[in-house]
């Protein structure tokens, strides 16, 4: 077992829930921590009656959901004048990323919610874009809720035998996030080829 995990999982055994809904905001932020193996851990730990399973999926959600929303708080507060540090609103790439992002927020903000780290990076983006607060909450929640849920089940299912589903389930993350990369790059350059079509007619 990887050693970040353990030592999340003790401090997760020792302080409970305020443990959980630390560490699941501060990934959420953007922190790498293996957070969904935690929460495979906590639904086998719930399966023995370690934890409540319905209280641990409302703190997760909730924690999560505010994770996310700290992440687009604060790029959509001082965002704007780091672009213009780094010089990035002119950038290519950046403006069509964020055309694809305004144009496909719902779309963009759900799929990412599955697809690790790439969703920290999508809440700063939904907050440098402006994508509309209404449309980040509604898909953020729908899919903060299917994910941990999603976790949490399979956990309480296997029960002590989570472990061995814990690698399984961080590959699986890893292809997803990759082929949501892939969906995001290919929309990008249709979007990019139709613009191009209409100036040549």
């Amino acid at each position: 077992m990887d050693s970040l995990l353990s030592l999340l999982l003790s401090y997760l055994l020792l302080y409970r829930y305020a443990a959980l809904a630390f560490v699941v905001y501060i990934g959420a932020v953007g922190a790498p921590l293996p957070v969904n193996e935690m929460l495979l851990a906590l639904g086998a730990f719930a399966s023995q009656g370690y934890f409540n399973i319905w209280g641990s999926l409302a703190l997760a959600f909730a924690a999560n959901c505010l994770g996310d929303l700290t992440g687009y708080a604060i790029a959509k507060k001082y965002g704007d004048g780091i672009l213009r540090v780094l010089h990035l609103r002119k950038a290519r790439f950046f403006v069509q990323l964020e055309e694809e992002l305004r144009s496909d927020a719902a779309v963009t903000v759900f799929m990412t919610r599955f697809a690790g780290s790439l969703s920290s990076v999508t809440n700063l983006l939904a907050g440098l874009v402006g994508v509309p607060l209404r449309t980040f909450i509604l898909y953020d929640a729908i899919a903060n809720l299917i994910e941990p849920a999603a976790a949490l089940g399979i956990g309480y299912a296997v029960g002590e035998y989570w472990n061995a589903f814990s690698d399984a389930l961080a590959i699986v993350a890893g292809i997803f996030a990759v082929l949501v990369i892939m969906f995001v790059l290919v929309r990008m350059q249709r979007r990019i080829i139709r613009k191009y079509e209409k100036v040549r007619e």
